[in-house]
């Protein structure tokens, strides 16, 4: 995949023009060029596009664990070993640090367990001020797809 944008010398202009290269599962180059204003929602738009055409696997919580990413680390965590329970954000920072040995604040973990949410890997549960998650069944079973 090849993305191109002018290199800018003043930082408060913006890119005019973005370009977006990458080639499908049979081997056919696409280009796709957006000239004009450019948002961070048109860009996802694009990037959304090139994965259905593309053809990207999709990640499975094996593959997710050996990301540099503390985000698929963590769902990588939470899909293996806390599919069959509810689970608290305590409880999945507990068990992210126990895996990979290494830290991670509540507050982010929050964050990405929100993300999970909306994007249909977790159910999202609230009896009071105590919020609980849960994997649903058919993610825990099958791969995800974990970028938007």
């Amino acid at each position: 995949m090849n993305c191109e944008s002018p290199v800018l010398e003043d930082p408060i202009v913006k890119p005019r023009r973005f370009k977006l290269e990458f080639y499908d599962d049979e081997g056919v180059r696409h280009a796709i060029t957006i000239d004009g204003h450019i948002t961070r929602e048109k860009v996802g738009k694009l990037l959304d596009l090139v994965e259905i055409m593309a053809g990207t696997p999709r990640a499975t919580a094996s593959a997710l664990s050996v990301s540099p990413h503390k985000f698929d680390r963590l769902a990588s965590t939470i899909i293996s070993g806390l599919k069959d329970r509810n689970f608290s954000a305590s409880d999945a920072k507990k068990a992210f640090e126990t895996s990979f040995s290494e830290k991670i604040p509540l507050s982010t973990v929050s964050t990405y367990l929100g993300r999970l949410t909306d994007r249909g890997i977790l159910d999202r549960v609230e009896l009071g001020r105590t919020v609980s998650y849960r994997v649903k069944s058919e993610e825990s079973k099958s791969v995800v797809s974990l970028r938007p």
